[in-house]
């Protein structure tokens, strides 16, 4: 159907003509009343036959008007005239990403223009939309260089016309279909992933993943082959960003990531190299020549996984070894003694759970902190995991933030075991005793030395002060070595007596505190630490600032951390409602201004693992 200009449908003037394909004519038109442009994309006449089309024709424009993301191009009005159905949607000038197509992007751009889409895609995908016909056409950009994606549900509308019309026909642009839509198996938000992987490669390289001389040859490379290798892809990354690809692009939507967005977060540690390029020659810069640089081993099978650790390590002062197997690793540890280990699971011959057994029975391997990073995250490989002897787990994909987060708490760590003399090393070992007693209390005192110490940073005290925060955040229930397990592991309220014994925890750590010459300002942390703000609480009953400010912190901390995991007498609640128990205790158990300020660190402290 061919519209002349100053004709209208329905208030919309037509001005001109804008684009036509196989489906639709896209027109620009005016709206006189309100004063807006709009695009109007009219179907073809034959679309006007079927009365039973046009009937789900209404429904499916409801259902595409009513999608309502930054990234989804808007669906302002539809009707239809003449018995020919119409689309009324946002007028976008700028462009499409076919314009811009022809040679490879730049990964970090690839990245940065992909985001957007995926979360546009996983919200129709929520919301029962499919799109079903991703390419670079159907991608617009605004005059801002946000892009949107055109034609949702279109597709699904002339592919059902076109089952009636025509009988074994495929509807769809052949270049970007999933095998699924080909051979005409039921459709999904995998389907479109799967094209969006295409428009991904080609953004990549500059060429299409699957080609050939017909539509059916191209179709048949879609069922049939391989993706082939995204060669022109440089830097140390490039194995990774084939393998994230080739998922996206798997022949069955089973194999697929579960989200877009999750395709797009695995290519999105690639960009990091780029990004971080400057950060890597500031790093080297700012190292003395007579500091010890830290050694991170990393062991992992896959060089696409070792690549992408030291690449998420960049800006991280360190050096970073790699090993390909478990008894490789064993033998440069034995040679020369790593900072930290991060230790992939699966691996052939000797696994990760085995090679960090071995770690841990060595005297000189006690104390060297091992991350194990693997794909499994059920509850039982990390029980396994910390079983070992490990000191952290973490599930892959890594997140660079929270990677970099806690390898500077391991090194940190490291350095303190590597700076205590003689007692204070019995006295950490004791501390890591009375953890290993409760397995609820897991890595407890460390991510309170981790958060104590940053809720120290801003309040900008002296190094010395961090240092205490972090040591005795550490230490600061090490009295509990003198408590009875049967009171201790309780699963249940303590009995008067019971409590009094408890009580006198902070008093015995204080004791076993008293030798150490560089204890000093440790000793105040553990005495204090459960004292209130209101002077009710023990050994002591100071009251507000009377109580160390250390020791305040530290409090605040302790029992964040304390509310939201679990206790052999109550069930962890959630950070929301920690935080709200804590406000509700500001000025009577805890102290105002150190309530307050870990209130507005919550986000960094959960990357430090702290919570």
């Amino acid at each position: 159907m061919s519209l002349p200009e100053g004709a209208y449908l329905g208030p919309y003037r037509i001005l001109d003509r804008i684009g036509q394909g196989g489906m639709a004519t896209v027109y620009r038109a005016h709206h006189p009343e309100l004063d807006r442009f709009v695009a109007i994309k009219v179907m073809p006449e034959f679309f006007a036959e079927d009365d039973a089309y046009r009937e789900r024709f209404q429904l499916e424009a409801q259902s595409v008007a009513g999608l309502r993301h930054a990234n989804i191009l808007s669906a302002f009005d539809f009707g239809q005239q003449a018995g020919i159905p119409y689309l009324v949607m946002e007028l976008v000038e700028a462009g499409t990403l076919a314009d811009r197509l022809g040679s490879p992007m730049e990964l970090q751009e690839v990245v940065r223009f992909l985001r957007p889409l995926a979360s546009a895609l996983d919200y129709a995908h929520a919301h029962g939309v499919v799109h079903r016909d991703i390419k670079p056409s159907n991608i617009l950009i605004r005059g801002d260089g946000t892009p949107v994606l055109a034609d949702f549900g279109l597709a699904k509308l002339a592919r059902s016309v076109r089952k009636l019309t025509a009988t074994g026909s495929v509807f769809g642009t052949p270049e970007y279909m999933a095998p699924e839509q080909v051979t005409g198996e039921p459709l999904g938000p995998g389907t479109d992933q799967y094209s969006l992987s295409v428009v991904a490669y080609e953004m990549l390289t500059g060429r299409l993943p699957f080609q050939g001389d017909t539509p059916a040859a191209v179709l048949t490379a879609h069922i049939r082959h391989p993706m082939p290798a995204t060669r022109e892809l440089p830097g140390e990354l490039s194995d990774h960003i084939d393998q994230v690809l080739r998922r996206g692009l798997a022949k069955s939507p089973r194999d697929r990531y579960p989200t877009v967005s999750e395709f797009v977060a695995a290519l999105t540690p690639a960009a990091w190299p780029s990004v971080l390029g400057d950060e890597r020659a500031a790093t080297r810069e700012a190292r003395s020549a007579d500091a010890p640089v830290p050694v991170v081993l990393v062991v992992d099978d896959g060089p696409a996984n070792r690549e992408l650790i030291e690449a998420c390590l960049a800006g991280i002062n360190c050096e970073i070894r790699a090993a390909d197997n478990g008894r490789t690793a064993l033998a440069m540890i034995e040679a020369a003694l790593p900072d930290l280990v991060l230790l992939d699971v699966q691996m052939p011959g000797m696994n990760g759970y085995e090679v960090c057994a071995r770690i841990k029975d060595r005297p000189r391997g006690k104390l060297l902190p091992v991350v194990m990073i693997t794909a499994l995250d059920r509850a039982h490989d990390r029980v396994m995991a910390l079983n070992a002897g490990a000191d952290d787990f973490m599930s892959k994909p890594v997140e660079r933030i929270e990677l970099v987060a806690r390898v500077r708490s391991a090194l940190r760590l490291k350095a303190l075991y590597d700076e205590l003399d003689s007692v204070e090393q019995v006295i950490f070992s004791l501390a890591a005793a009375v953890e290993a007693k409760d397995s609820f209390t897991e890595k407890h005192t460390q991510r309170v030395g981790e958060s104590a110490r940053l809720i120290g940073e801003l309040m900008r005290l002296p190094e010395s002060d961090l240092d205490a925060l972090y040591r005795g955040g550490i230490i600061h229930d090490i009295g509990k070595i003198g408590i009875p397990d049967a009171i201790l592991l309780k699963a249940g309220p303590l009995e008067m007596e019971e409590q009094i014994t408890m009580h006198a925890h902070p008093l015995i750590g204080e004791g076993i505190l008293r030798p150490l010459h560089s204890g000093t300002n440790l000793r105040p942390i553990v005495r204090h630490h459960h004292e209130r703000f209101d002077g009710t609480g023990y050994p002591d009953r100071l009251r507000g600032e009377q109580i160390p400010r250390l020791a305040r912190i530290v409090s605040v901390c302790d029992a964040y951390d304390a509310l939201i995991n679990d206790r052999p007498y109550r069930a962890g609640i959630a950070p929301e409602k920690a935080m709200e128990v804590l406000r509700r205790g500001a000025g009577t158990q805890w102290d105002p201004e150190v309530v307050s300020l870990f209130g507005s660190q919550i986000r960094s402290i959960k990357d430090l693992g702290a919570a």
